[in-house]
């Protein structure tokens, strides 16, 4: 693993076309970063109107289909809710893979399974085109920031080009391997996050049926290694401090660390810790709790 550059320091980003398929909340703000470096950016067409809005009001080129879309650049990022709208996006009659132009670069910076990228990155190359990983860490108000956490599974090659890109939105950009390696360490660090979310929710929850006080356990916590970023998003949420905090939904979380758990079943390894945290979260969802944040799991 070999460290990129920060978007504090060189390089800095190329200004040229750039398309961006996936205006939800952190595409919106990878959009925002993109057009403060002056790239002449080319959204599609999106049904929630809030980000596209946000996009083309500040000079974004909306298209009504990614074919039109295509002809007009030669990079593309993705930010979208899973591999399955990757792929239909990319191999559908009016996608990426049919209506790019030989050389072109598609930059993956959704949370995606890392078979599913790989197999699209061959598919890719079949047709002159080039597809990499680059999913990213961080909230979408910090994409807006420029201070997005970026890894990159591409070849030694791509890795500098996409650099220039991904240093619009990003303060560390890492190349971590060949292209899905960059989708296995995003699973492996989004497993360890909803493990530690769903272990903080249960203890918050114990805590409240013994009636300790939530400040004094904070107080407690935050002075030992038991402290965590997750934790203390969880007691601010529930002390009424930032109930934005930890902005991820409950379904999105399960979804994340589902994926996790199966790439650890593929690879033959035991997880019996995350499979628990998994099954809790997915329970959560069924109880119709998906569309809620994810500190809504720490209320009894």
């Amino acid at each position: 693993m070999s460290n990129g550059s920060s978007a504090n320091a060189a390089p800095k980003t190329i200004k040229q076309s750039i398309g961006l398929i996936g205006a939800g909340r952190m595409g919106t703000g990878i959009g925002i970063s993109l057009l403060r470096q002056q790239s002449e950016l080319h959204i599609k067409v999106n049904k929630n109107r809030l980000g596209a809005d946000r996009l083309t009001g500040a000079g974004a080129r909306e298209h009504a289909s990614i074919a039109e879309l295509a002809q007009h650049v030669s990079v593309v990022v993705l930010s979208l809710p899973s591999s399955r709208e990757v792929e239909t996006v990319c191999l559908d009659h009016d996608g990426l893979f049919v209506h790019m132009r030989r050389g072109s670069l598609i930059i993956d910076c959704t949370t995606s399974y890392p078979a599913s990228t790989i197999t699209l990155a061959k598919t890719a190359q079949r047709r002159g085109l080039s597809f990499i990983d680059a999913p990213v860490t961080r909230s979408p108000e910090q994409a807006e920031l420029g201070l997005l956490n970026a890894m990159v599974g591409s070849d030694a090659t791509l890795f500098p080009v996409a650099e220039r890109i991904l240093a619009a939105f990003c303060e560390t950009i890492m190349h971590v391997g060949d292209v899905g390696q960059g989708h296995k360490l995003k699973l492996v660090y989004n497993s360890m996050t909803m493990g530690i979310a769903a272990v903080a929710a249960e203890v918050c929850q114990f805590a409240d049926s013994l009636q300790i006080d939530l400040v004094t356990l904070r107080s407690l916590i935050s002075r030992g290694s038991t402290n965590s970023g997750i934790f203390q998003a969880f007691a601010a949420f529930l002390l009424g401090e930032k109930p934005d905090a930890l902005a991820i939904s409950i379904a999105n979380a399960a979804k994340d660390i589902e994926c996790a758990v199966r790439l650890a079943r593929e690879s033959a390894v035991s997880v019996p810790v995350l499979d628990a945290a998994a099954q809790e979260l997915k329970l959560s969802v069924v109880a119709g709790k998906g569309g809620l944040t994810l500190p809504h799991l720490a209320r009894s």
